[in-house]
């Protein structure tokens, strides 16, 4: 009971926010393949869930490549961090895992690309 106890509290909503909030800010991190998308989910009490419409509005407005509409997480899951538990389930699922060091690289293939253009 105390086992069940100790991994359900600190997934709770209120609570879970609480935690992320103060262990977590800035950890969870999506990229699409170049990088000309970033976004960081916040856990202040002020913001919102985490949602996929600021991106859908970027590939609405920008029109990348298509191996550029695909979103990724940045960071890598482990289970004994269980107070992530409940964000794994609900987001991580959905997104594959890509290692920043390779969307930096096509980051830097795309300044260069911009820039031999101008």
């Amino acid at each position: 009971m105390l086992l069940i106890s100790i991994l359900l509290i600190p997934n709770l909503p209120f609570i879970n926010k609480y935690i992320a909030h103060r262990l977590d800010e800035g950890y969870f991190r999506y990229a699409n393949l170049d990088g000309s998308f970033i976004q960081t989910q916040h856990f202040s009490f002020k913001s919102p869930g985490f949602s996929t419409f600021g991106f859908e509005n970027f590939i609405k407005n920008t029109s990348p490549a298509k191996e550029n509409r695909k979103l990724y997480r940045l960071y890598k899951i482990n289970p004994l961090c269980f107070w992530r538990w409940k964000n794994y389930l609900v987001n991580a699922v959905h997104f594959e895992y890509m290692d920043w060091n390779t969307i930096e690289k096509n980051r830097q293939k795309r300044t260069i690309n911009a820039q031999s253009e101008k």
